[in-house]
């Protein structure tokens, strides 16, 4: 936070909010320095989705929505100016909390025997709180000695790392309430687990999305194998097309894939009855039907492009609590290999042998000649090695080492020169660049 806004804010006169049992202070604020929302807990107990609140610190939102919840009573000082902001009567947290106690259950029966914890899907249609209820789900068994996985293959936003992403993450400790899944490597001392999809729906490229659950699934159920983690289970965050018809497939692929146990259906009745007549009694798969929570807002498309954009300025520049000073270098156009997901595969019709068909290789890459279309880019830096000279790769077989390595990072091109076969990256770290393989696709970004 700059240090004149912060100074301004602690400055004003705090607000004194007084919470009876059970209620939930409720509050939402702009992205803008003026919008910065300050918040500390005076007396009580105090919780944010399930994170406990500290009684010493002052916590800073900013471009938030926020649901600050008490079992027991609580004060708080707020200082700043919300957009909204309100006292709630009713909460759904106390069937959250069951659920929790329901997986407990499951976790504590998992560990006697050795076997593997729950592992939980949340779906439903956006804007009715999966990944609220992700993160208390996930506080709450860290709490009891746990150390679920969180996986998030909803590429929209991108939790745990950039829009047009999906991953895992271990959580060892209670979720930071002001960095959020942000802190994750900080907190846990494990770097997420990342690939790139470049894309904000699932069903965009659908054989893409397949094949990147695919590769996920396989290496978090591999990791649940291990005994520290193996009865702590994972809790699943999904796209809102998981409820479209046309999206039913690519759910039950991801449900197949991950083993998932239980299936938490919030607030789309139409998908809970299909979902039961598809894993009825007996089938291994609980369906549990949830409200969602009053306090859910409905985010239309501009403040969703603008956490996406918020989103990526923090990969670069840090939170309000850990600002980060980014490093610029000049790339020789030579030094990488640059290549696109998912576009630009298609020969014109006109092209194709009579009688042939024209086939979308979504899972194939293209390569792409740097120059002016990088510019503005926010571009994925694969892990998977350059081959060496002795070593020729097929188009098929460079996609899919590329596409199916983990990611190091993201760098944004800020300036290309042409002339020069030059461009400079932007990259929260300094130093070389880790790896030569540089993985393109719609994301942009317009750097203040």
């Amino acid at each position: 936070m700059d240090s004149d806004a912060q100074e301004e804010i602690a400055s004003e006169p705090g607000r004194i909010v007084t919470l009876r049992p059970g209620q939930e202070f409720r509050f939402e604020n702009d992205f803008s320095e003026n919008g910065i929302v300050t918040l500390k807990l005076k007396s009580g107990h105090a919780e944010i989705f399930g994170t406990e609140l500290a009684s010493d610190p002052t916590y800073a939102f900013s471009g938030r929505k926020v649901a600050v919840y008490t079992w027991h009573g609580c004060t708080l000082e707020v200082r700043g100016k919300p957009t909204v902001d309100y006292i709630a009567e009713e909460a759904p947290m106390q069937s959250y909390l069951n659920v929790h106690l329901a997986l407990e259950q499951l976790r504590t029966a998992a560990a006697e025997k050795g076997d593997a914890g729950p592992k939980v899907m949340i779906v439903g249609p956006e804007d009715v709180g999966k990944t609220s209820l992700c993160k208390i789900l996930l506080n709450y068994a860290v709490k009891q000695g746990n150390k679920p996985i969180f996986v998030d293959i909803d590429p929209n936003e991108g939790s745990v790392s950039l829009p047009g992403t999906l991953s895992a993450t271990a959580i060892s400790r209670p979720i930071d309430v002001e960095e959020e899944f942000s802190a994750s490597s900080a907190t846990t001392g494990t770097s997420p687990l990342v690939y790139y999809y470049g894309y904000a729906s699932a069903l965009e490229k659908p054989k893409l999305y397949h094949a990147l659950v695919e590769r996920l699934a396989g290496v978090v159920n591999k990791k649940l194998d291990q005994v520290d983690v193996r009865s702590s289970g994972c809790i699943i965050n999904t796209p809102r097309q998981f409820v479209d018809v046309d999206g039913y497939e690519t759910l039950t692929h991801a449900i197949d894939q991950f083993g998932v146990n239980a299936i938490l259906v919030l607030g789309h009745e139409r998908l809970y009855s299909e979902l039961t007549k598809r894993f009825p009694n007996g089938s291994g798969i609980s369906i549990i039907k949830l409200a969602k929570s009053g306090g859910v807002v409905t985010r239309d498309k501009t403040y969703r492009k603008q956490l996406q954009m918020h989103k990526i300025k923090e990969y670069f520049y840090g939170t309000l609590k850990g600002e980060l000073s980014p490093y610029s270098s000049l790339v020789s156009f030579t030094d990488v290999a640059v290549r696109m997901v998912g576009e630009g595969t298609l020969a014109p019709s006109s092209a194709l042998p009579l009688g042939s068909e024209r086939l979308l290789q979504e899972t194939r890459l293209v390569k792409v000649e740097p120059g002016d279309i990088l510019l503005h880019s926010i571009l994925a830096v694969s892990n998977a090695p350059l081959p060496d000279t002795q070593t020729n790769l097929t188009p098929e077989q460079e996609s899919s080492l590329v596409l199916g390595t983990n990611l190091a990072g993201f760098v944004y091109v800020s300036e290309v020169e042409e002339e020069k076969k030059k461009m400079t990256v932007l990259a929260p770290n300094p130093g070389r660049l880790p790896r030569r393989f540089l993985v393109m696709a719609s994301l942009k970004w317009m750097e203040d």
